[in-house]
């Protein structure tokens, strides 16, 4: 049917899906590389979003009309790649999410059900249309399909964080999402308009991936100049009091410390300031998620090692995560970068009041410096 309307009219736009097949997929090993090197889940599920999205551009002349010699079985292998391709990229989002506004996995949730009504809009599809119109109906569903998942992955993954990286990769999802909603019609309208359609959609899912590997890279960006200052009697886990923060303050002030605070205006402009807090801001962590703080910290300890000097880490929210997590769950988080400070010679220093804390506690928390 497809020869019988001319494959000139079809060229340019399998030639650019040609070209995405071409140059997206060393983006996508480049994608897993960083995965592999960053230990990071998302990267990979995107990677592997993006290759079964790659393999649903295969074109149906010439090069492939040997492996998929109807346009049926094509059709068919399209459809089962883009459904695969929707499921990686959910999970892979659903990681990126997680980490930063646990509370959107709900919307996630929903968005992925898109993925299995495919079936259900079918049935009712053949109760309406015959023939060559179920042909069409069923072409643009699936398509339409992936293209609102992306879609409402897009407006989740803004609304998740008030990064601004983050919220250009959520641009970037919303954007590739709209151009497969526009595509039906651009076909429809003029095959010039559905190349454009098909070039622009290979554009933005290039930026995607480039956006993508930056977030994957940048989740704590540390700059060590120097051996970190000396102090006596500090330990690998020191518990301190207000006083002595100030003390330790004045002598980090030029040196890059990674801290978790309630607020950052009054710390040194070299620190890395994290906020802890239940509003969505830049750099803010909820106080539930004590498994981000972890990561970030094992992190930059490991990195500020591999440079030759020791990661020096700064925690002043500890009676606010108290408030959002239980004490056993506080103490089994300070254990564990207690053991990940000693393995890398890295400093935590912890502020506490002890007035906010009861006695038994105080004395399970002195345990921890080391």
């Amino acid at each position: 049917m497809r020869a019988m309307m001319g494959y000139e009219e079809y060229f340019y736009g399998d030639l650019f899906k040609l070209m995405g097949m071409i140059v997206g997929t060393p983006f996508g090993l480049y994608l897993i590389y960083i995965g592999a090197k960053e230990k990071s889940k998302p990267a990979v599920m995107h990677a592997l979003g993006w290759f079964f999205f790659l393999a649903a551009l295969t074109p149906g002349d010439y090069i492939f009309q040997k492996i998929f010699p109807s346009s049926y079985e094509l059709f068919i292998f399209q459809k089962v790649a883009l459904g695969f391709s929707g499921v990686c990229m959910t999970v892979g989002v659903s990681a990126l999410v997680y980490i930063r506004n646990p509370k959107k996995l709900m919307y996630l949730g929903g968005a992925s059900l898109i993925l299995v009504l495919g079936p259900i809009y079918e049935y009712l599809g053949g109760a309406f249309f015959s023939g060559e119109s179920f042909k069409l109906f069923i072409d643009v569903l699936h398509t339409a399909q992936y293209g609102c998942l992306l879609l409402l992955l897009g407006i989740i993954v803004q609304s998740s964080s008030q990064e601004k990286d983050f919220r250009r990769l959520g641009f970037f999802y919303a954007s590739l999402g709209t151009v497969f909603l526009v595509y039906p019609f651009a076909k429809g309208v003029s095959m010039t308009l559905r190349a454009l359609d098909i070039f622009i959609g290979f554009l933005i899912g290039i930026c995607l991936l480039m956006h993508l590997s930056k977030i994957v890279k940048a989740k704590v960006e540390i700059i060590i100049p120097e051996k970190a200052p000396y102090i006596e009697g500090m330990k690998n886990v020191s518990i301190v009091d207000k006083m002595k923060t100030k003390e330790i303050i004045a002598k980090f002030e030029s040196f890059p410390v990674l801290a978790f605070v309630r607020g950052g205006s009054e710390y040194p402009k070299s620190w890395n300031i994290h906020i802890i807090s239940n509003a969505p801001m830049e750099n803010a962590i909820f106080p539930t998620n004590l498994a981000l703080i972890n990561e970030l910290c094992v992190r930059y300890m490991r990195e500020a090692r591999e440079k030759g000097s020791s990661g020096v880490i700064y925690i002043n929210c500890l009676e606010y995560l108290k408030l959002y997590n239980n004490f056993t769950s506080i103490l089994k988080f300070l254990h564990a970068l207690r053991d990940y400070a000693i393995l890398y010679d890295g400093t935590i220093i912890i502020e506490i009041d002890n007035a906010a804390w009861e006695e038994r506690e105080l004395t399970l928390l002195r345990q921890i410096e080391a």
